[in-house]
């Protein structure tokens, strides 16, 4: 079961939103309720994220259809936003989907294989122990002690659930063990020629200028923007430049 947070009125045009690893719909909360005055705004908990369901797989074929499941029970056309894991998903789906996604935006992120990992932030909330935790500043100083940056840090607690019982609202085992997958992207040789707008941050490393090349091939009708003094977490950095650029792009 996927919890979804929807904003605005059911008859204005639909747009679903994808959050990142670790994230969740709340993070997504401002950019949403500003959007909202004009579209029917879908912000989705992620499987094995939030209020959603924990399931035993996690891929961009499993999200892809739970995104599937969501658009069904609206049934009609929508646009799709999905930053990071959720812009990969929100990809895969209008590669699978043409028919349905009226236009794509993909914030910092392209469909190619990364070589990071975040498995080290999982060994990392693992590690917190959660008897010793009555508040997320008690969580905050034992994670300090394996994370530096204090900004991940704020990211990564707001999925600390302090209502009955203090545990993560993330299926951490399960993102463990798929997070080849997540840093990977299918093996696909579909085409999406619907509108799509890429957003990169300026100063994130995320998207290549060889990235945007392979992009181009699968995403036709592509069109890139950057925004500037912005890095990965563009909807937090710059929230007023990104509506904007949301906003252009959806009206066009």
């Amino acid at each position: 079961m996927l919890n979804i947070v929807s904003t605005g009125d059911t008859k204005n045009p639909p747009l679903i939103i994808a959050h990142g690893l670790f994230g969740s719909a709340k993070n997504w909360g401002m950019l949403s309720r500003r959007l909202s005055d004009k579209w029917y705004v879908i912000a989705v908990d992620m499987r094995n994220h939030g209020g959603s369901g924990f399931y035993p797989v996690h891929n961009y074929e499993a999200m892809a259809e739970d995104l599937q499941k969501i658009v069904k029970n609206h049934g009609v056309d929508c646009s799709m936003l999905g930053h990071s894991m959720g812009g990969k998903a929100a990809m895969f789906f209008a590669l699978e989907h043409p028919e349905v996604v009226s236009k794509l935006i993909v914030v910092d992120i392209a469909p190619v294989k990364y070589s990071h990992s975040q498995s080290y932030i999982i060994d990392a909330l693992r590690s917190v122990k959660l008897d010793f935790v009555k508040s997320r500043k008690d969580a905050d100083v034992q994670l300090a002690s394996f994370i530096d940056d204090y900004q991940l840090r704020a990211f990564l607690l707001q999925s600390l659930g302090l209502k009955d019982g203090v545990q993560w609202r993330l299926n951490l085992p399960v993102l463990q063990k798929y997070m080849a997958d997540i840093v990977g992207f299918p093996d696909t040789k579909k085409l999406f020629k619907g509108k799509t707008l890429l957003v990169v941050g300026e100063n994130s490393n995320y998207v290549s200028n060889y990235d945007k090349v392979l992009m181009r091939k699968r995403f036709s009708e592509m069109e890139t923007v950057v925004i500037s003094d912005a890095g990965h977490w563009v909807h937090a950095e710059k929230p007023k430049e990104l509506e904007n650029v949301v906003r252009g792009f959806l009206v066009d």
